[in-house]
């Protein structure tokens, strides 16, 4: 029994595609793809937040600023999903967004716990009039 507990409701998948040879920006290149099922988009905005708030997560990356036309360091998260090799469809490389859920890190000198995840709002106030302002 695995004691595997995933991070969204419904796993998304992620694929690497082959460009068009008119592609507007990267002729005959690569296209990665992400597939986020509609119902885990706040799930992995979640884990990705969770990942941005643990600092023992940050790394130093260089990435290519395109309006300075130069590389620069920038503190990153690494989000990595395993990989298959698509030879027998035509996807190419593809893989499950399927990530571990992480629990949120503790915030220094905070006493009050997380907030809890997924708070929903009402959709309308009782007792109010559609054209009052709810504030």
């Amino acid at each position: 029994m695995s004691d595997f507990i995933g991070a969204l409701p419904v796993n998304g998948k992620w694929s690497v595609y082959n460009n068009a040879p008119n592609d507007e920006y990267n002729p005959d290149g690569k296209k990665l793809v992400l597939k986020i099922p509609v119902e885990s988009v706040a799930a992995y905005a979640q884990y990705l937040m969770t990942l941005a708030d643990d600092t023992s997560k940050h790394k130093e990356v260089k990435i290519w600023d395109f309006d300075a036309k130069e590389l620069k360091s920038h503190k990153c998260i690494n989000v990595s999903h395993n990989a298959k090799d698509g030879k027998t469809d035509d996807d190419g490389w593809y893989g499950s967004i399927a990530p571990k859920a992480l629990t949120p890190p503790a915030a220094e000198g905070c006493p009050m716990p997380p907030a809890p995840q997924g708070c929903p709002m009402p959709g309308t106030l009782q007792g109010s009039n559609d054209n009052d302002i709810p504030f």
